[in-house]
């Protein structure tokens, strides 16, 4: 397994930092699931930065036949998609539910994982 990990500031500019260093590193996805990991990672860190405190960290852990990715926060908080999405928020977790083969939150800490795999064998 090939792992990489990140801390981010509480910036805006963070959420770029994170798309960049995702897309470097699943270069064995499709472009079409590049694009999604990157729309979640998008999301998570988005979410850790407006509702979560302290320190933001990435972890991406690559199999061969998986990718699994994980943001976490200082926080505590219950995480769960919005029961009512708008034009103002509340469809991060949607949409990784929506894309992900599988998303969860460890206990402690704020930590939102998701997976994709298993992913096809490359040739």
């Amino acid at each position: 397994m090939n792992a990489h990990s990140l801390t981010l500031p509480r910036s805006p500019g963070s959420i770029g930092v994170a798309r960049r260093l995702v897309e470097s590193h699943a270069t064995m996805l499709s472009s079409r699931e590049r694009e999604d990991v990157v729309l979640m990672v998008s999301e998570l860190v988005t979410n850790a930065l407006v509702h979560g405190t302290g320190t933001i960290s990435l972890r991406i852990d690559i199999a061969s036949d998986a990718l699994r990715i994980e943001v976490s926060d200082d926080g505590n908080v219950r995480v769960a998609p919005s029961p009512t999405p708008g034009a103002h928020g509340g469809w991060g977790l949607r949409i990784v539910d929506q894309l992900a083969d599988d998303w969860g939150v460890r206990e402690g800490s704020t930590k939102v994982w998701f997976r994709l795999g298993p992913l096809p064998r490359q040739s």
